[in-house]
């Protein structure tokens, strides 16, 4: 694929978008900050406390103070709540940006689409977070490349939510032979714009636009699978 022209269509797409982009993004790293800010509250280690006791060789400090600053069990569930609604908030953005690149209507509250299919999309988070793990024990290239073949499941799933997680990892897989390496020299195209994401609220400015970029690269590689396969090479969609 172009990946210029991949880029000129997310940027289109931008100015086209019924709802502000750059708005959407705003009030997803806000709900995302507070959502950090109450997880690390919830844990209560300083870390930096812990480094020093050690620095010192105090281990002893050290292995008290985490005891003395571990949280208890409803803690722990709390902090696990939180994590999945940053993944269904993620979700959300998804759902998105997708309609975004279709140039369909879109608005603030396709953030909150995600919980629609809080399961499905836990599940899915879960299992191929488990799938990369379990290649990653072989080593780590098998762990990387395991992460591009699974990295359009949750697009799958969004885009067609009667699809099963599995169905989703299977047909991520499919979709993603012979077309890993090209997504990773997409992502290494953005390594600028990812850089400059770790400044604070310039994300805000540089997600729709990558996110975007990803949406299309989806999409156009969907449209050339359907393509291929109404030559002869059929699979499941038809």
């Amino acid at each position: 694929m172009d990946r210029g022209a991949l880029k000129a269509d997310a940027k289109d797409a931008m100015r086209q978008s019924q709802t502000s982009p750059y708005i959407t993004s705003l009030i997803y790293c806000a709900i995302s900050y507070v959502i950090t800010v109450l997880s690390v509250r919830l844990m209560r280690i300083d870390v930096t406390v812990y480094l020093r006791l050690l620095a010192l060789n105090d281990t002893d400090a050290a292995i008290n103070y985490i005891i003395s600053s571990r949280p208890g069990s409803f803690a722990y569930l709390i902090d696990a709540l939180l994590r999945c609604m940053m993944l269904l908030l993620n979700a959300g953005f998804i759902i998105f940006t997708l309609k975004m690149v279709r140039r369909q209507e879109n608005s603030l509250w396709n953030l909150m689409d995600g919980f629609q299919h809080f399961l499905k999309v836990i599940g899915l988070r879960i299992l191929t977070s488990l799938y990369v793990f379990l290649w990653s024990l072989l080593l780590v290239i098998p762990g990387i490349v395991a992460a591009y073949r699974y990295r359009l499941a949750i697009y799958l799933l969004l885009d067609h939510p009667d699809m099963g997680i599995g169905e989703c990892i299977r047909e991520s897989k499919r979709l993603m032979r012979g077309r890993k390496a090209e997504l990773f020299i997409l992502d290494l195209s953005f390594i600028g714009w990812a850089l400059l994401s770790s400044i604070p609220f310039v994300s805000i400015y540089t997600m729709p636009y990558m996110e975007g970029t990803y949406a299309i690269y989806y999409r156009e590689l969907r449209r050339l699978d359907y393509e291929r396969r109404s030559a002869g090479d059929f699979g499941r969609w038809q």
